[in-house]
């Protein structure tokens, strides 16, 4: 139960954050957002402030943020069609009412004949009392009203497509730049909590049945030297270690202003890098002396950010070179089931490491969604990039295709790796 809440918690952090920056700068750019969505499915619960209904969905999977124009918030008005339309002093549409879950009175009813309320907000029909064809007008504010739901529909200016394709980049991105701005928030507090290495050349704490607990190192002892190479920081001890190759290595140290020299044998490391290269470290077994100043912790954190985006970066190139030279495996991707093993794990190890865990995941969640993938942010931006060369946005048609399509990758994708998980862990 412990490691379910925790991935529900997890994934909705996630989310929200990466959800809310898409909102944000899309209400910033003047884009009409109707829906604010966090999970999907069937809507368990819902809200609405300022023309933005926010739900919670059933399955803890996603979410997404609906913006004017975009393929989510198209709903099909296809000749033919009979709804009601609901007229003002003006004798222009306030409301299409697309059943007769509502309360209005004097309204008129009409057949499709043409629809374009989303470039010159018209649409055309014929009057079902006097079979007389009409071109109604849409007021500046007017709305879609079905299952009793009322929902604006938003003028051209108010559209995602109307923007300008740096307002498009922004909306766009701010998705991914939010998981990066959590997980630095995140990994800084987890790095004031558990103390940042302070860099000097001190022992902080020691490896049970380490090289440096046989040889009797103490924690708060001061390296000096190693083979006679002068040691001023952990950097340099570092460095020099691994210029051992783990042979037999002396060591200078000062303990309460005594010198001392101790023999040791360090340890090898074993490191398997992302493209399966395996990496060796020589190490004393020794940990650095922490520091808890703001001048460590929060300048570790932007470092441990750094780092793991640089090593998921690599890893997320590794994976996608090794379709074409065959080293492909389903083994290396985690879906929802493996994520949420792995966060069962994580979470019954104490709230730091799922602190730690999630702002690594946040990191994740950022760089896949920047992805050249349709139906990605990344694949978006694409489009946009286009737009901004060409000075003309690629074919509505040919972008939903293009979209639909990577949709299908992607859930096709997910499927695979979810079912690669249950074997994984179940069967």
């Amino acid at each position: 139960m412990i490691g379910l809440i925790a991935f529900i918690l997890v994934f909705g952090i996630l989310v929200i954050s990466h959800e809310w920056g898409h909102l944000f700068m899309a209400k910033r750019a003047g884009i009409h957002c109707p829906e604010f969505a966090i999970g999907m499915g069937p809507k368990l619960f819902s809200f609405k402030k300022n023309d933005t209904k926010y739900t919670l969905r059933l399955l803890p999977f996603g979410g997404y943020v609906r913006m004017a124009g975009s393929e989510l918030d198209m709903f099909p008005i296809n000749k033919g069609m009979r709804l009601s339309v609901k007229l003002n002093d003006d004798n222009k549409v306030t409301h299409l009412l697309f059943d007769d879950q509502h309360n209005f009175k004097q309204i008129d009813q009409i057949e499709v004949v043409e629809s374009n309320i989303y470039e010159n907000l018209t649409i055309t029909g014929v009057d079902q009392y006097t079979g007389e064809q009409k071109v109604y007008y849409l007021s500046e504010e007017s709305y879609r009203v079905e299952n009793g739901v009322k929902e604006k529909i938003a003028p051209k200016e108010e559209q995602f497509d109307s923007k300008t394709p740096l307002q498009k980049f922004l909306t766009l991105f701010a998705g991914p730049f939010m998981n990066f701005v959590l997980a630095l928030v995140i990994l800084c507090t987890v790095a004031m909590i558990q103390g940042a290495p302070s860099g000097e050349n001190v022992i902080g704490g020691i490896g049970e049945d380490s090289p440096a607990e046989k040889a009797g190192l103490k924690t708060g002892d001061v390296i000096n030297q190693i083979n006679g190479n002068k040691i001023n920081s952990w950097d340099d001890m570092r460095e020099v270690m691994q210029q051992t190759n783990g042979k037999e290595t002396k060591v200078m140290i000062e303990r309460n202003g005594e010198i001392s020299n101790v023999q040791l044998t360090p340890t090898v490391q074993e490191i398997k890098q992302v493209d399966g290269s395996i990496d060796k470290r020589y190490i004393l077994g020794v940990n650095n002396k922490l520091s808890f100043s703001p001048v460590d912790t929060i300048p570790h954190g932007f470092y441990i950010t750094y780092e793991a985006g640089t090593r998921i970066a690599k890893g997320i190139v590794f994976l996608f070179t090794s379709i074409f030279t065959g080293e492909f495996s389903l083994d290396m991707l985690n879906g929802p089931v493996g994520i949420y093993k792995v966060t069962e794990q994580v979470a019954s190890q104490g709230l730091i490491n799922l602190m730690a865990f999630t702002g690594l995941l946040s990191v994740n969640l950022g760089l896949m969604n920047l992805l050249p993938i349709p139906a990605l942010d990344g694949g978006r931006i694409l489009f946009v990039l286009y737009e901004a060369i060409f000075r003309k946005p690629i074919h509505k048609k040919a972008e939903v295709m293009i979209q639909l399509a990577g949709a299908l990758f992607v859930l096709i994708l997910m499927i695979l790796v979810t079912w690669n998980d249950i074997k994984t862990f179940f069967l």
